[in-house]
């Protein structure tokens, strides 16, 4: 085992959180070695559980590929925290962990049980990690949302489509990014947050309330729209951002994108061409008159070669050339196997599968990680550990607290 895989070790995570967002953060910290414990409502547990995939599209609560995926390497128990002996369960916990991460929105937490205050105040070192779709402070701050609002809120979606999308259905809607993206970017800059407050109460500082807005994660991200706006007064959409020489292209086994920012990139994109007639630099330079006549015969050239030719000649010869990878072409890629991403983990009930690890390395050492735990499976272990006997815990099941 790395140090990097171990530079959490000893730190004790108690995650309340569901779906995507705070579950991913665990995941992180569990990745570097930190003790994440989740938290699960005893009826039916995460959400995630219910979404799937699933294993020859069979629905099971143990099974689902998003909750297998994003809680590996926890222990899990079940606690019902809108009743006053689970909040007083909670708050024991929260007495004996560093980190909690959660994604409960102000005005929840009566019900909840997690007022930061009086956590805070049995814990003065307990670090609050909140991860919410805008923040625990401003006007939207209890406002729901899904990941679909969290990306439209951080402006990306208004500049999509774009290349071949926008080239053939000018008219069409803005569009949301694929796999949830919002909420993966707040899950990973509440991690890193995190890691920053573990690092500096490690040398000597408090425990810290952090407040990480999933919109504002996503904005950081496509944020060179807000910086022309701010600096050239420029709202951009997707009409303005779309380079109409180029864009999304077919080829013979999928699409690439290609990006001709540069007269020297058009050059290239020339050479590659065979210095054709339809292609010369007078009609780069004017894209708004030429680019629908030149993007036709690009689809027409295009179509005829592989992508990865397509990649490899024109980043041969300077030319902004990108195929679009399907997973399957991901999952096998020979970049991927060679690193060791896949990880394939072994579950009692949804079998022996592969994974993707973390998406870093220390040294050569390949990464580890455990599965993902069972609804409620560590509630004996976990109470146990608080000093319960093992008929007081059946009496906790028997009354749903877990």
């Amino acid at each position: 085992m790395t140090s990097l895989e171990q530079s959490l070790a000893g730190l004790r995570v108690l995650e309340v959180a569901e779906r995507v967002a705070g579950p991913y953060c665990g995941k992180l910290l569990a990745s570097l070695g930190a003790g994440v414990l989740k938290v699960e409502c005893p009826a039916g547990g995460d959400p995630s559980r219910r979404e799937g995939p699933f294993p020859g599209d069979v629905p099971n609560p143990e099974t689902s590929g998003l909750f297998l995926y994003l809680n590996t390497g926890k222990r899990g128990i079940t606690l019902d925290l809108d009743d006053a002996q689970g909040q007083a369960l909670l708050s024991e916990l929260a007495g004996q962990a560093d980190v909690l991460v959660t994604d409960r929105q102000p005005g929840q937490g009566d019900a909840g049980g997690l007022e930061f205050g009086p956590l805070r105040d049995a814990n003065p070192g307990l670090i609050v990690a909140s991860v919410t779709p805008f923040g625990t402070r401003g006007p939207y701050a209890a406002f729901r949302a899904h990941d679909l609002n969290v990306f439209h809120a951080g402006g990306e979606g208004y500049l999509l489509p774009n290349g071949l999308a926008l080239d053939t259905f000018p008219e069409r809607a803005p569009l949301a990014a694929g796999s949830r993206m919002g909420s993966y970017q707040g899950g990973l800059t509440a991690a890193l947050a995190v890691v920053a407050a573990v690092h500096g109460q490690r040398n000597g500082g408090p425990g810290q309330e952090i407040d990480c807005s999933m919109q504002e994660a996503q904005l950081n991200v496509g944020y060179v729209p807000i910086q022309r706006l701010e600096s050239e007064r420029v709202v951009e959409d997707r009409f303005s951002r779309y380079f109409r020489v180029g864009g999304v292209l077919p080829a013979s086994d999928g699409y690439v994108e290609l990006l001709t920012l540069e007269p020297r990139q058009w050059q290239g994109l020339g050479d590659l061409l065979g210095e054709p007639e339809w292609a010369t630099m007078e009609k780069f330079q004017d894209p708004a008159e030429y680019g629908p006549e030149v993007n036709a015969k690009l689809r027409e050239w295009f179509q005829e070669r592989s992508k990865e030719w397509l990649y490899r000649e024109g980043q041969a010869k300077g030319v902004p050339i990108a195929p679009y990878y399907s997973p399957g072409e991901v999952f096998n890629s020979a970049q991927q196997r060679e690193r060791g991403l896949f990880l394939e983990i072994g579950h009692p009930v949804a079998g022996s599968h592969e994974y993707a690890g973390a998406p870093f390395r220390a040294g050569a050492n390949l990464p580890q990680a455990g599965r993902a735990p069972l609804l409620g499976e560590h509630n004996r272990q976990v109470f146990g550990e608080l000093g319960y006997s093992p008929e007081v815990i059946v009496e906790l099941a028997r009354a749903g607290v877990i």
